[in-house]
């Protein structure tokens, strides 16, 4: 079974794309039967009606929250976000940009950024993105790079994984008031959030009664279940509480702001996650915008329930080449320890698992080279080429292992986002 952390991921990003299982003219087709939103127009999903930009960002005029959602790993959604933020920018430029990819902590960095204080190289370092975030950052560069050059300040909306995974073991209410990070109880999850929530869960938990599909699915009585939900809460609610937070400070300074903020769409989907939590802290009108790829089923323009995916949303044509390019991956969560990088989580049949990583492992070499920092195997796994085998020597308890991590010649995704 996937870890209960792991499969929290899948829910930031909620990966949707053509099956990999498909031939090229079976994706034609299903592509030729969902394609409802036209590439490069925007869409409203509760009118099913098809509008030119000029009405979408004028819609979005008075809102001061508006969020952009993401597949984290679809260049063409950045490029999107890119392109939005200008248009947002013209309309209103005293902007503040809101990031999940950053945690609270590393704010400093951001400043130092948009300040012109930092190179690429230094920035990146700074934020820690290679341990915390991973993903592609030459995706994200031309949204940072447009905050620096107009000097739009950033702002991290995320916590540490510490916080989530404290919260995955032991369930919100058991943690302690001095170690929840300054963050408030969470809006209870209402039963759509509930609902959608557990399909992810379903779709990765294999106990018995659950293999085959529960028609019921699992609910709070499960004590896994509800922690994963509180795991949710705990991000919705921290990212918007800094989005709140952020914009209650720039009204203070005298500033007419709004903040944009750059999240994965399961944090957004129809209103649920962030503008959740958002409305519970006062802010009703919320804008939400997202982008569509041709790939996702019509059906989820609006929820059961009559709920629309969003404000609007903007067709992105599917490619083979929308994921970006294949790049190796250990299949493991890691941070670094005293005495190396230590994983936190072996996601199921990764390459990691296949060489026999287990959780609480300490890294201490990768292909000969000493491990103190985890940016450094991140690098080293980065550097490989698919056929290869990467040597590891692994503390585990008062032994030392020396496993070999082999990659395909054809490499594939990990099943969940994130892990390196």
């Amino acid at each position: 079974m996937i870890p209960l952390f792991a499969i929290s991921l899948m829910v930031a990003g909620c990966i949707a794309q053509a099956s990999p299982e498909l031939s090229s003219s079976e994706t034609e087709r299903k592509l030729s039967d969902t394609a409802c939103v036209p590439a490069g127009t925007w869409y409203d999903p509760a009118t099913q009606q098809t509008l030119g930009n000029d009405q979408i960002i004028k819609r979005m005029q008075d809102k001061d929250i508006v969020l952009l959602g993401e597949t984290h790993v679809i260049a063409d959604h950045h490029r999107w976000q890119a392109q939005t933020i200008a248009q947002l920018y013209a309309q209103r430029p005293n902007m503040i940009l809101g990031f999940e990819a950053f945690p609270r902590r590393v704010q400093s960095a951001l400043d130092q950024w948009v300040a012109g204080d930092l190179s690429e190289q230094e920035f990146l370092k700074a934020s820690d993105w290679e341990t915390v975030w991973k993903f592609d950052a030459s995706q994200y560069m031309p949204l940072f790079h447009f905050a620096r050059l107009n000097r739009v300040a950033m702002v991290a909306l995320n916590v540490d994984r510490a916080l989530t995974r404290e919260v995955s073991l032991k369930g919100w209410k058991n943690i302690p008031s001095d170690d929840r990070r300054g963050i408030g109880d969470p809006a209870p999850a209402t039963p759509e959030y509930l609902k959608m929530l557990s399909d992810v869960y379903g779709q990765h938990d294999n106990r018995e009664g659950k293999k085959n599909g529960d028609p019921k699915g699992p609910d709070l009585t499960d004590p896994m279940f509800s922690n994963f939900v509180d795991v949710q809460l705990t991000w919705d609610r921290a990212m918007a509480e800094a989005a709140d937070t952020a914009l209650k400070d720039a009204r203070r300074a005298g500033q007419d702001a709004r903040i944009v903020a750059i999240i994965g769409r399961g944090h957004m989907d129809h209103f649920l996650g962030i503008p959740a939590q958002l409305k519970d802290l006062g802010h009703k009108d919320v804008g939400v915008l997202s982008p569509w790829d041709q790939s996702r089923p019509c059906s989820e323009l609006v929820s059961p329930n009559g709920i629309p995916v969003a404000d609007a949303v903007f067709g992105v044509a599917f490619t083979d080449a929308m994921m970006g390019a294949e790049k190796p991956k250990l299949g493991v969560m890691i941070e670094a320890s005293e005495t190396g990088v230590r994983v936190d989580e072996v996601i199921k049949d990764s390459i990691g698992e296949a060489a026999g990583l287990k959780q609480n492992d300490i890294i201490v070499q990768a292909a000969g080279t000493k491990l103190t920092q985890a940016s450094t195997l991140v690098s080293i796994i980065k550097s490989m080429s698919p056929g290869t085998w990467l040597p590891l020597s692994v503390k585990r308890g008062k032994d030392t292992l020396e496993l070999i991590a082999r990659f395909p010649a054809g490499l594939e995704e990990p099943k969940t986002p994130g892990p390196k």
